[in-house]
Parts: C-alpha cells; structure tokens; sequence
C-alpha cells in the first residue's frame, strides 16, 4: 500500500452512500493555477502515487524556479475486495486499497510558478489520464500581461 493514513480504527468500514466533498476546496489557496474537476471521480492510492511521479517532471529545478504542487486529496476511505471465485458469505473481504471520492467542482491540483505552457502541458496529460471532463483554472492576477508599460518595474521572473 502506497499512501494510507497513518492512525485508523477499523480497516473494513461500510461504504458511505454520499460523495465526500470538502467546500473548502472549490478555492485556489496554494497556487496560481488548477485542476478543476467537473465531474465526480474516485482515485486510488495508485492513481494518487502515479500523479506525483509524472508531476515531478514539472518541478525539476525547483530550488531556482520555486515551482510547488499540491494535491487537494488524500485517500483515506478504505476499499475491499472478495477474491474472485470465492462463495458467498464469509466475511467481507480483504482490503484491496485505499481511495477517495471527490466531487465535481473541486481543485485536485495546483501549481505556482508555473509557465501557462508547461501547465497546460500537463494538465492536457492529467485530464488524458483521469478519464474525466476538467477545467485548467488560473489566476490572472499573478501572471505579467504583455506589453509590459513604459513605466520602470521591477520584479523577478523565474523560466
């Protein structure tokens, strides 16, 4: 098992028939940009783990271009599974893994410093990967529009 929480009570729970969602999430907090999701989905561990290796690839360097991500989820509902061919009854099953239920309208991911680009680069690949209908989302307030004005500024730009 890749990510699980770290304290829990019982590994076998039932299921909940409604979608967890978090109202907190349908804002940008961390980034300038991000994944919004307009339909519900369920990840696993798996999908969670393999989401943060191919995002490592948009933050090499990170130490000079102060490039961050962060996942607005983390699976802590567990998921069971007979085996198959097993009869009925018995017992409920072991668990297989750990997932989460998102609901739509929440940021999965975010990114900060990131090249409008590159992140819609990856966000293309990450949609292609969830299966799902998303939205890229950015904070226009963060980004320089150009041309820049006659008038001196001075700022840091990290490419």
């Amino acid at each position: 098992m890749l990510l699980q929480p770290r304290i829990f009570k019982y590994k076998k729970i039932q299921k909940r028939r409604s979608i967890i969602f978090f109202k907190s999430n349908n804002k940008l907090k961390f980034g300038d940009n991000g994944l919004l999701l307009l339909k519900t989905i369920q990840l696993s561990s798996n999908h969670l783990l393999k989401f943060k290796l191919f995002l490592k690839k948009a933050i090499k360097k990170r130490d000079k271009t102060k490039r961050f991500f962060w996942f607005n989820s983390f699976p802590h509902l567990p998921l069971t599974k007979k085996s198959t061919g097993s009869r009925m009854g018995k017992g409920k099953g072991k668990l297989k893994c750990w997932h989460t239920n998102i609901k739509s309208g929440v940021f999965l991911i975010e990114f900060i410093n990131l090249r409008f680009g590159r992140s819609k680069y990856f966000f293309k690949q990450i949609v292609f990967k969830l299966g799902i209908k998303a939205k890229l989302f950015y904070l226009n307030k963060r980004f320089i529009n150009y041309p820049f004005s006659k008038k001196k500024t001075f700022f840091n730009i990290f490419w």
